[in-house]
C-alpha cells in the first residue's frame, strides 16, 4: 500500500496537480480495463497492459485519487508530456475454473476532474511571430508517423491557402475545406494517415484531425490532435494550432460539419440535442474554430507517444492510444498463457464511479457486449442489458443488444420491439445514430425473416442500401440478405 500510494503521489507531483482544486466543480471519474471470460491459465501466463493518464493541458485540471493495482511504473513521454500507466499480471494456474462467465480480473485509476472551458475571439492584429527555435515549435511543425507534410499534402495546402500568409487566416481557410469537401465516415475509412484520407476524402474524427494538423503544419503552423471522452459516452479527437499570443487554439471540423446546412446528416432535432449538451450553439460551424466543446476529459495529447517500458527493457511507441490496451496502435496489451476466448476492452466512468469488482464486472456485460456475443455468452449480456435500462431505458444500444439476446432465444416478436425501441433512443453520437439507424434495419429484416415476413424484410434491408452508408459492412450485409433470406445463424 505504500508503494501504491508513492506511485499516485509521483503522478499528482508530475501533473503539478496536487493544489489549487478547492472550491471549483469537480467531476469523479474512473477508468477501467477487464479482463472476463477466462477459462484457462497457463503456467506461464502473463497479462502486460499500457493505459494512458490524463495529462496536464489547459482545458482541465486532473487529480488521480488511486491506482489499483500497483503498477509496474508510471511512464512519461517527454516530448508529449503524456503519462502511461504500465501494469502486469500474473494469474496463479488453475484448472477448477467455472464454466460460465469465467474469472475476471480488472486494472482501474481514478480521478477527481475540473473542467475548464476553452474559448477564443482572435484578433489577427494580436497574433505575434512564432519563435520557430523552440522545441514546442519543432515538435509539432515538422512531420511524424500518420501526419506528413510533403508532396500531396504540401501541394494541398499551398492550393488551399494561397497567397494568404496569416497563420490565423491560413487556419480558417484549412478548416473551411474540410468542411466542404470531407466525408465522415464512422469507424474510419481506409489507412490511417493523414495523406490516405487526402486521397480519399473521408475518415473519422482521428483522420480528420490528423489532416488538419498535416496540411497546416506543412505550411509552418504547429498543430496537434487531442483525444477526449464525451462524459455522456464515446471518444472523439480533434486538433489545436499554436498562434503567437494566445497559445493553443482548438479547430473541430468533424464536428464542425455538424452545424453545416443538412447537419451531416443529422435532423435538427438530433443537431440541437447533441450541441446543447456540449454547450455549442447552433447556426454558425466556424464556431469550432476556435473553441471546444465542454463535458469532455482530455486523455491524451498528440501522437506517437513513446515511453521505456521497464518490464521489457525497451522503447515502446504508440501512434495512438485511446487511451489504451486494445484500443492503441500498436495494440498496448500483450497477453500470455489464457484462453484465446477471453475478453478484454476499456471504458471511462463518470459521475458516480464504480464502488467495486464486481460493480465493475456487469458494467463489462454491457460495455463489451459484442465480444461476449461473440463467444456466445447472451445470457451475461442479457443480465448487463436489464441492469443498464433501469437506470437509462432510453439507451440504444443496451436496446440494440437485447433485440440480438431475444433473437438468439428465438423470441422474434421482443426482438422486434427491442430494436424499435433503440429506434426511438436517445442517440448523442454519430456512431449510436448509425447503429440505430442502419444496422437496426437490418436486424429487423432478420427479425421479419425468421417470422416469415419477407416482404417487411425486404423493406428494412432496401432501407439500409438506400441510407448507402456502409457502416460496419451494414449496406454489404443488407444486399446479402436481399438475395436470400436470414436464417437462424448469428445476427451479425
Amino acid at each position: 500500500m505504500r508503494q501504491l500510494r508513492s506511485f499516485i503521489w509521483v503522478i499528482l507531483m508530475m501533473t503539478g496537480l496536487t493544489a489549487g482544486l478547492a472550491g471549483a466543480d469537480e467531476i469523479e471519474g474512473s477508468f477501467w480495463y477487464a479482463l472476463d471470460n477466462i477459462r484457462t491459465v497457463e503456467s506461464d501466463a502473463e497479462v502486460l497492459i499500457w493505459v494512458a493518464v490524463p495529462p496536464v493541458w489547459h482545458g482541465q485540471e486532473v487529480q488521480i485519487t488511486a491506482i489499483e493495482p500497483e503498477p509496474v511504473a508510471v511512464l512519461e513521454d517527454e516530448a508529449t508530456g503524456n503519462r502511461v500507466i504500465e501494469w502486469i499480471y500474473h494469474p496463479e494456474p488453475r484448472n477448477d475454473l467455472p464454466e460460465v462467465p469465467g474469472l475476471h480480473h480488472f486494472f482501474h485509476y481514478d480521478f477527481k476532474l475540473t473542467e475548464k472551458p476553452i474559448r477564443f475571439e482572435i484578433d489577427p492584429a494580436q497574433v505575434g511571430e512564432y519563435d520557430r527555435t523552440t522545441a514546442e515549435y519543432q515538435a509539432y511543425s515538422g512531420p511524424e508517423t500518420w501526419i506528413q507534410t510533403d508532396g500531396r499534402i504540401l501541394d494541398k495546402a499551398r492550393e488551399i491557402v494561397g497567397t494568404e500568409r496569416h497563420p490565423w487566416h491560413q487556419a480558417r481557410l484549412v478548416y473551411t475545406w474540410m468542411l466542404d469537401n470531407m466525408t465522415f465516415v464512422p469507424g474510419g475509412f481506409g489507412d490511417l494517415d493523414a495523406r490516405a484520407t487526402l486521397v480519399s476524402g473521408k475518415g473519422n474524427c482521428g483522420q480528420y484531425s490528423r489532416l488538419f494538423c498535416a496540411l497546416v503544419r506543412s505550411i509552418g503552423i504547429p498543430a496537434r490532435t487531442v483525444a477526449t471522452e464525451y462524459m455522456d459516452g464515446g471518444s472523439h479527437v480533434f486538433a489545436e494550432f499554436q498562434l503567437p499570443g494566445y497559445g493553443w487554439v482548438p479547430a473541430d471540423p468533424s464536428l464542425g460539419q455538424m452545424l453545416m446546412p443538412g447537419g451531416a446528416g443529422f435532423t435538427p432535432e438530433e443537431v440541437a440535442g447533441f450541441m446543447a449538451k456540449r454547450n455549442i450553439p447552433l447556426g454558425d460551424p466556424q464556431f469550432l474554430l476556435g473553441n471546444l466543446y465542454d463535458q469532455r476529459l482530455a486523455f491524451v495529447v498528440g501522437n506517437n507517444i513513446t515511453v521505456q517500458s521497464p518490464t521489457l527493457n525497451q522503447q515502446i511507441t504508440f501512434q495512438e492510444m485511446r487511451p489504451g490496451g486494445q484500443k492503441a496502435h500498436p495494440t498496448g496489451i500483450r497477453i500470455e498463457g489464457l484462453n484465446r476466448s477471453l475478453i478484454h476492452g476499456g471504458f471511462f466512468v463518470f459521475g458516480e464511479k464504480l464502488a467495486d469488482d464486481e460493480a465493475a464486472h456487469q458494467a463489462t456485460h454491457q460495455r463489451l457486449a459484442n465480444a461476449f456475443f461473440n463467444v456466445g455468452l447472451y445470457d451475461v449480456v442479457e443480465d448487463g442489458c436489464r441492469s443498464s435500462l433501469n437506470q437509462y431505458s432510453d439507451g440504444v444500444q443496451p436496446w440494440i443488444n437485447m433485440g440480438k439476446v431475444y433473437m438468439h432465444k428465438g423470441e422474434y416478436y421482443k426482438a422486434e420491439a427491442a430494436f424499435k425501441r433503440a429506434m426511438s433512443g436517445d442517440v448523442a453520437l454519430r456512431r449510436d445514430r448509425l447503429e440505430s439507424l442502419i444496422w437496426t434495419h437490418n436486424y429487423l429484416g432478420n427479425c421479419y425473416d425468421l417470422l416469415g415476413h419477407r416482404d417487411l424484410a425486404l423493406a428494412e434491408y432496401e432501407k439500409v442500401v438506400k441510407l448507402d452508408n456502409n457502416y460496419r459492412g451494414a449496406v454489404d450485409y443488407a444486399q446479402k440478405y436481399i438475395k436470400r433470406p436470414f436464417s437462424q445463424e448469428a445476427p451479425e
